[in-house]
């Protein structure tokens, strides 16, 4: 008995050392993991003092648009055509989408989305509206090669404003010299006619002019990576018209001239006549031995600015960016609210169902491999007994 105890003992170290590595071997594989996640913006905007700067910018470099296959050419299209959404689908449906990336994104279908119900609500929701809801599979990387996903949502605002978040066909006021100048321009003294066709390439050969970029309502970068704990980074530009009082004239600040000197009175100094007006100070009289002098103090002219016309202010409608930026340490399998004066999101990591599946397995075929392993082991090392040693092991004890 004590010589199969010997020979056991290798072989449970051998198993528990195995078993107790098995952690260290799964943290070292992919980890793969689903990210669901709803965009939406507010409809009822609070009263808030909080001020956001124009223009704004995003400070992330976005890579890899999420929803880069809907602005793909299709096949049927020759010459290769990208589609021009005036605005973009809400409830993405990833079935059939290409792998893309060094983390093998894959975006999820409809039925693999799990937040349906938190979507309905916002929906049904009259102070709300989703502008997206989508979802992907990958594997997450550490934060040094984790990259800002670019987010696109809403509605192209391309074809009522420009980059400037300025109408399109506005003057800005504040450029004089623009305005002299279209107003002083004279196709008579020019000599160029309306019918006269342009010398430019796009005149010359029927070339369309690309249209302007996009400028979409929502747009700008998330990004997941794992660092020991799962992080969420966001930087996103909510573009909103808002209604802004521009000044058409400034007034002209006027200098005000001196109100008339009151009649003047005499003061004799000795033989001296001197003529003074009444609301100026009389200094001490100087009598030189040349001649008597008299030294005033004279009163001080008052500037005041006045307009000579009436300010005038026009309203007009500009596109204004608001920055939402928040990073977050987030736990798996929670749904995370991220919130915002204009906007909001929410967002779900959870283990991918394949990756559980996987590492189920992985762990009973270890185990079972390990199991079989000691069982030969034992059986292999179990005949070197001689017939002596089995038969005094056999024996009852006394």
């Amino acid at each position: 008995m004590r010589l199969t105890l010997k020979t056991a003992l290798p072989l449970c170290s051998l198993a528990v050392v195995s078993l107790i590595s098995l952690p260290s071997f799964a943290q070292e594989e992919p980890r793969w993991f689903d990210v669901e996640v709803i965009f939406f913006k507010r409809n009822v905007v609070e009263s808030s003092q909080e001020y956001w700067p124009q223009p704004q910018s995003l400070n992330a470099s976005t890579s890899e648009p999420l929803l880069a296959p809907l602005f793909g050419c299709s096949e049927e299209q020759e010459p290769c055509i990208a589609p021009r959404f005036d605005k973009l689908p809400v409830s993405i449906d990833g079935r059939g989408w290409p792998i893309s990336g060094a983390t093998k994104r894959q975006m999820l279908s409809k039925e693999q989305l799990e937040l349906n119900e938190e979507f309905a609500k916002l929906t049904q929701h009259a102070a709300f509206t989703p502008l997206l809801h989508l979802g992907w599979r990958e594997i997450v990387a550490p934060r040094n090669r984790a990259k800002h996903y670019q987010v696109q949502a809403g509605e192209d605002f391309s074809t009522r404003f420009n980059q400037e978040g300025r109408l399109l066909g506005s003057v800005s006021f504040s450029n004089e010299q623009y305005v002299e100048e279209s107003q002083s321009f004279d196709l008579a003294a020019e000599n160029i006619s309306l019918f006269d066709e342009p010398a430019t390439a796009v005149g010359a050969y029927d070339v369309e002019p690309e249209p302007e970029p996009a400028i979409w309502e929502l747009e700008g970068g998330i990004r997941v990576y794992l660092q020991h704990y799962l992080y969420i980074e966001s930087e996103l530009l909510l573009k909103r018209p808002v209604e802004v009082e521009l000044l058409l004239n400034e007034p002209e600040p006027q200098l005000e001239q001196p109100a008339e000197l009151p009649p003047q009175q005499t003061v004799i100094a000795e033989e001296t006549t001197v003529e003074v007006p009444d609301n100026v100070a009389v200094a001490e009289v100087v009598v030189p031995n040349e001649e008597q002098q008299v030294v005033v103090l004279s009163a001080d002219a008052e500037t005041v600015e006045q307009g000579s016309l009436i300010s005038e202010y026009q309203t007009e409608e500009q596109l204004h960016s608001f920055k939402f930026d928040q990073k977050r340490r987030v736990r798996s399998g929670e749904i995370h609210y991220f919130d915002h004066p204009l906007m909001g999101m929410l967002i779900q990591i959870r283990r991918s169902p394949e990756e559980e599946t996987n590492a189920s397995i992985e762990q009973a075929d270890t185990t079972s491999e390990s199991i079989q392993a000691a069982e030969q082991s034992s059986l292999t090392e179990a005949p070197e007994l001689t017939s002596e040693q089995a038969s005094t092991s056999a024996m009852p004890a006394s």
